[in-house]
């Protein structure tokens, strides 16, 4: 009876809802994970077609704020502090780079990378860490790229 009840308000009609993502990424830290996608993961791991290419950066960088929305309080405040800083653009680390993240060529962005992974200063190693853990992650957790690197999937439990 009270089953017909919810079904004539039409609450026994439950609909699946789309949950957007949680992202703890504000815009200006994933505009940084931007920059770095195609640093980290490499050319061959990214779409040659330029509106491809971006609208995988952009799917990287979303599934990088979704992953960070995940961690412990702990790590994700530590996580959210690496981009407060990093947010003062690419001169933190060197007066003469360019203003922005997005105006630091290629080149010296991989010569930056390099240069964090093998730093005498852990803030500065703990930087590397952060963006090789959470950029290759976030990419290679998307099913979409399994089958470039010939991952079958995870296995079945039967």
């Amino acid at each position: 009876m009270a089953g017909g009840a919810l079904w004539g308000t039409g609450l026994g009609n439950a609909q699946a809802q789309v949950v957007p993502p949680v992202s703890a990424l504000d815009a200006a830290s994933l505009a940084i994970v931007r920059v770095w996608v195609p640093i980290v993961l490499g050319e061959s791991a990214l779409p040659a077609d330029p509106t491809a290419r971006q609208a995988a950066i952009t799917l990287v960088a979303q599934r990088a704020g979704e992953l960070v929305s995940n961690y412990h309080p702990f790590n994700q405040a530590s996580v959210l502090g690496l981009f407060t800083t990093l947010k003062n653009g690419p001169q933190i680390f060197n007066p003469a780079f360019p203003p922005t993240w997005e105006a630091m060529p290629a080149a010296a962005l991989t010569a930056l990378l390099d240069a964090l992974r093998l730093s005498a200063s852990a803030s500065q190693r703990s930087i590397y860490s952060a963006f090789m853990g959470i950029i290759p992650n976030a990419h290679y957790s998307n099913p979409t790229n399994w089958p470039a690197i010939n991952y079958p999937g995870p296995p079945s439990i039967k």
